[in-house]
């Protein structure tokens, strides 16, 4: 096997709809590659974090892995078991990453909006869970419990990180974080001052600025791909984080939110956005005629072109400081050719990293 890629990492079953059985199929070809990490975000529909982690773990040996899912829809308890369980089962390969994500959302399905307080409040319950400490009485942010309890006997506990966009919580990542994922569609200001967000939290806290692993997250769309394939998920997948969350998205990157507005109010998109997420939903006339209305600047904010061109791009993200790159979008199959252009021409790490995707080498 070749030498292991460690500051390279993909997203499983990124397809909609998901089918989770290709986790498999995905993860063989990644270890294969010599990828490091495979990262899943959770959705509730067949992509439940805590069971394509374990199967992750089950058809793995090098692979790192990095679930991402959010702070309250799991009592801690549940959370630092799912923690604690892949820890050993992966022998320190696993680490946890926690999002807000939408306010709205959490709202229209009974559950508490999730602010910096309460994830500053479930780490601390979590570590000290993992340290084997019994919390009685807990009334924090976080939540309500008479008694918090978790005995696992191991000697250590996996990392934890947050999923972030602004730069708030880039601060907060720095502070309570052993790693952050940048989102999806940054471009390099954005990335820059990412960065300095984390590094300024992690100041805040005391500790080395350069001791939380960051990621850059790099929608990757060689072309290699089919032309449909290539128009959903660049042009379609960043409208539809826009359908999701433009003002946060926008505002990280400094873009006009007058663009977006004159989007946004077009019929075209209106019923684009009716029919559900725009990337999956919307036939190829519509996207070809979406990308068209977006700056060029937007649609830049990922890798594209010859696997060179792309693997360029990967390789450029370190010189914004970051330490590692997911490559979005594509399966490890559909990343073989920018893999191999990446390795041909590996840049100099400025820090070595572990397979696991919250640990440093």
């Amino acid at each position: 096997m070749s030498e292991q890629l460690n500051e390279l990492g993909y997203y499983a079953v990124t397809r909609h709809p998901a089918d989770a059985r290709v986790l498999f199929s995905e993860a063989s070809t990644a270890e294969e590659l010599g990828l490091g990490s495979c990262h899943v975000g959770e959705r509730f529909t067949v992509k439940d974090a805590a069971v394509l982690s374990g199967a992750l773990a089950g058809c793995t040996s090098t692979l790192g892995i990095g679930p991402s899912t959010n702070p309250h829809t799991r009592h801690p308890t549940v959370t630092a078991t799912v923690g604690s369980t892949m820890h050993a089962l992966t022998e320190g390969r696993f680490s946890m990453a926690f999002g807000r994500g939408m306010g709205a959302y959490w709202q229209a399905v009974g559950l508490p909006v999730v602010t910096e307080a309460r994830l500053r409040d479930y780490f601390g319950i979590l570590r000290r869970l993992w340290d084997g400490e019994m919390i009685l009485d807990h009334d924090g942010p976080a939540g309500k419990w008479p008694m918090l309890r978790h005995a696992n006997g191991l000697a250590d506990a996996p990392p934890l990180g947050l999923v972030a966009v602004g730069p708030k919580t880039m601060e907060l990542a720095g502070e309570i974080g052993d790693f952050v994922v940048l989102h999806t569609f940054f471009s390099d200001e954005a990335t820059v001052a990412s960065v300095e967000a984390v590094r300024r939290g992690a100041e805040r806290a005391g500790k080395d600025p350069d001791s939380v692993r960051i990621w850059a997250c790099l929608a990757t769309v060689g072309d290699n791909l089919p032309e449909e394939d290539r128009l959903r998920r660049r042009a379609g997948r960043l409208v539809t984080y826009l359908q999701a969350y433009a003002d946060v998205l926008i505002g990280a990157n400094g873009w006009d939110p007058a663009v977006w507005e004159r989007i946004r109010r077009t019929e075209l998109y209106a019923n684009a956005a009716a029919a559900g997420p725009i990337d999956a939903s919307a036939s190829v006339e519509t996207l070809e005629q979406l990308a068209a209305m977006m700056p060029d600047e937007w649609l830049g904010s990922a890798a594209s072109g010859s696997p060179e061109d792309c693997a360029k791009t990967v390789a450029r993200q370190y010189d914004l400081g970051v330490h590692s790159v997911i490559m979005h979008g594509a399966t490890p199959a559909e990343l073989a050719p920018v893999v191999a252009a990446y390795r041909a021409d590996r840049p100099r790490l400025r820090r070595a990293v572990a397979a696991n995707p919250g640990r440093f080498a």
